[in-house]
């Protein structure tokens, strides 16, 4: 069996599986999303990474983009039994490199609270306490 880690782009016969990573984060505790609404929203993302362990999926992670200016990385997520071992930062790697060849100017994340010094080490910067950047308090329900 081959057990090489490959990064590659994550197409729509691989959502099913990033779903079951992505739960493994605990988001859906807030989001409420079914599976449907989950391949929604990742079939709308035009750049998406997926990070395979042999055969299988073990982490996630996607980019919208207006394709020129912004971007904004979300949903990095690496199964709980292959974390600690450089699979994120393939996939963050991954997506930025991705975005800089489509030449977007300015790329952005989402990161998950006590998550911010990952983000660092790979060149991210925290806004300024003040600075821009607000999210809607209040969710449809």
């Amino acid at each position: 069996m081959n057990r090489k880690v490959t990064v590659n782009t994550l197409r729509n016969e691989h959502l099913t599986q990033a779903w079951e990573v992505w739960l493994t984060a605990g988001w859906n505790d807030d989001f409420g999303l079914s599976l449907s609404e989950f391949i929604t929203s990742w079939q709308a993302s035009p750049v998406k990474q997926g990070v395979f362990f042999a055969d299988q999926l073990v982490g996630i992670a996607r980019a919208n983009t207006d394709g020129v200016l912004y971007a904004m990385i979300h949903d990095v997520v690496v199964s709980p039994d292959h974390r600690s071992q450089g699979l994120g930062k393939q996939l963050v790697t991954g997506l930025v490199d991705a975005l800089r060849a489509k030449g977007i100017r300015s790329i952005q994340l989402m990161a998950a609270q006590g998550q911010a010094r990952f983000y660092q080490g790979l060149g991210f910067v925290r806004r300024p306490e003040g600075g821009p950047g607000m999210t809607l308090a209040d969710r449809a329900e």
